[in-house]
């Protein structure tokens, strides 16, 4: 997902999804936040070069540079302990989503904010369609608080790259690209 995110942080001109989610949220940077499912800790560290500072700490069961090892479903902090948890794309894989929000909220402090954010039904869709794959329409997800776009330009190489990225090799015939798509993220209050 890294090198997926890059190529796209790359056509957005933006760090994708991290930079776009945080701007978006405007959070104060005195704030203490939990970045729960932070992987190879992008957003932990783009809160540092923003200059955040409030205490950010990013836990992922196979975790990255600066990130610890904790599971969602069971913080290793004490309660009221972060004003902000963040879970970007990850509670779709989580093995227990009611656990790990009851976790998320057992170490908000009072008047803290939990956010979630996922791909929407927007996310690079004219890129699979024009490789003859169109996105099955699903449950329509619940109405999010914000929504994020950003439109981009994809060539036959982005695409070839991207489908790579999913484990997927096809021919991808050129004729059909570029494609004008677009990244996109929703993102829920998920606060109690």
């Amino acid at each position: 997902m890294g090198a997926r995110d890059a190529r796209l942080s790359r056509l957005c001109g933006r760090a994708w999804p991290e930079g776009l989610l945080l701007d978006a949220l405007s959070l104060s940077p005195v704030l203490d936040v939990l970045d729960v499912g932070a992987g190879d800790g992008r957003l932990v560290r783009e809160l540092a070069r923003r200059g955040h500072a409030g205490r950010v700490v990013g836990v992922d069961p196979t975790p990255g540079l600066g990130v610890q090892r904790a599971s969602a479903e069971a913080l290793p902090f004490p309660d009221a302990r972060f004003d902000v948890v963040l879970f970007m794309r990850v509670l779709a894989h989580l093995p227990d989503q009611a656990r790990a929000l009851a976790e998320a909220r057992r170490v908000l402090r009072p008047g803290g904010q939990v956010w979630g954010a996922a791909h929407g039904p927007a996310h690079l869709r004219a890129t699979w369609a024009a490789l003859g794959q169109p996105l099955a329409p699903g449950d329509a997800p619940p109405e999010p608080a914000l929504t994020v776009t950003c439109p981009l330009t994809v060539t036959d190489a982005d695409a070839r790259f991207l489908l790579g990225t999913y484990g997927q090799a096809a021919d991808v015939p050129g004729h059909l690209f570029p494609v004008q798509d677009a990244a996109q993220l929703l993102i829920w209050s998920l606060a109690p």
